[in-house]
């Protein structure tokens, strides 16, 4: 019968069933195939959305891990200036001390001690202490300069020639640290150093240059090696100091000695006994220590001073320069 109707149709009519039987097939696939379509956009934007939320969550971690780890930096410098701000009022304060103290001084009374060496009395009562450490630059120099800052208090550092750059290093940090930077010798050579006049003042000149090249500095304080009363030298010492003199140079000896390279080998404790011991007696000390490389001894007994005399009223602890007045062994003075 469908047969019969179907071929009672016109061929037209059959294309037309034909052609809505293809789009209702299509509109059957699209209805499949859209939602199919809709739900693989959906779950990629989802996908992309989720990894989009988990980066920005871990931009988000790190930016606070930054945060809060600028903020503790923040909270750190804030301390230290805090902490700087109070030791610069402090050094100010020290500083201000030592000014009235100077202001106080009145032009020194030279007289001349029990062992024949000069002093020069000051009739306000302070006595000034000149710290001096003989034949550095080494490692002990660099624990002294450690100690020095640790009691804000500047010495003199009469230096032989270190080449190293540990050495350089030392130089440049005396200084840089306000201390006062001799010349002892380059050599430390006796016998080739007072070999003649000529000899002494070549190994003079090699030193000064070459601190001059290292630091910018040129020294105008000297220390003879073995003292102005040293027996090894061929030269007349007076002679030479005259020259040294004549050249702008001071000439410094000690009239304190903490017999800390005499042979001895004193403990910590002894060399701190006698500094502390022969500062009484003078009230213009200069006074003989050593940073060589075998003086760690005296690197221990330096606190042990410096805790004696750092709060006393009636001390100043300062570096030589060359308005120091001249301590000599022996008797140059016109």
């Amino acid at each position: 019968m469908a047969d019969e109707v179907k071929a009672g149709l016109s061929p037209q009519r059959r294309k037309r069933i034909k052609r809505l039987k293809k789009l209702i097939i299509i509109f059957l696939l699209l209805m499949i195939l859209i939602p199919w379509g809709v739900c693989a956009f959906l779950g990629l934007k989802l996908y992309r959305t989720e990894n989009d939320l988990t980066k920005a969550n871990a931009d988000r971690v790190k930016t606070e891990e930054e945060l809060t780890s600028k903020n503790e930096k923040v909270a750190v410098l804030k301390e230290m200036v805090t902490l700087l701000s109070e030791d610069l009022d402090d050094y100010k304060d020290h500083i201000e001390s030592l000014n009235l103290k100077e202001e106080k001084a009145p032009v020194p009374i030279i007289t001349e001690s029990e062992n024949g060496i000069r002093d020069y009395k000051s009739p306000d009562g302070i006595k000034r202490i000149y710290l001096t450490f003989d034949d550095g630059p080494t490692p002990n120099t660099a624990k002294i300069l450690d100690i020095l800052e640790e009691y804000r208090v500047k010495a003199t550092f009469f230096t032989i020639g270190n080449t190293s750059d540990e050495g350089q290093e030392l130089y440049r940090r005396m200084i840089a640290g306000g201390h006062s930077l001799g010349i002892h010798s380059y050599t430390h050579k006796y016998g080739q150093i007072y070999a003649s006049e000529e000899a002494y003042f070549e190994d003079f000149k090699r030193l000064s240059d070459y601190i001059y090249d290292v630091t910018g500095y040129r020294s105008r304080i000297t220390r003879l090696p073995g003292g102005s009363s040293n027996t090894v030298s061929k030269v007349d010492m007076r002679s030479l100091i005259g020259q040294l003199h004549k050249d702008g140079i001071k000439v410094y000896d000690w009239n304190i000695s903490g017999r800390d390279a005499d042979g001895s080998d004193p403990k910590p404790d002894e060399i701190a006994a006698n500094v502390l011991a022969g500062i009484e007696k003078f009230d213009t000390a200069v006074v003989l220590l050593h940073d060589g490389y075998d003086k760690a001894n005296t690197v221990e007994a330096l606190p042990l001073i410096l805790d004696e005399l750092i709060d006393r009223e009636d001390v100043l602890i300062l570096p030589i320069t060359e308005d120091t007045p001249e301590i000599l062994h022996i008797d140059t003075y016109q």
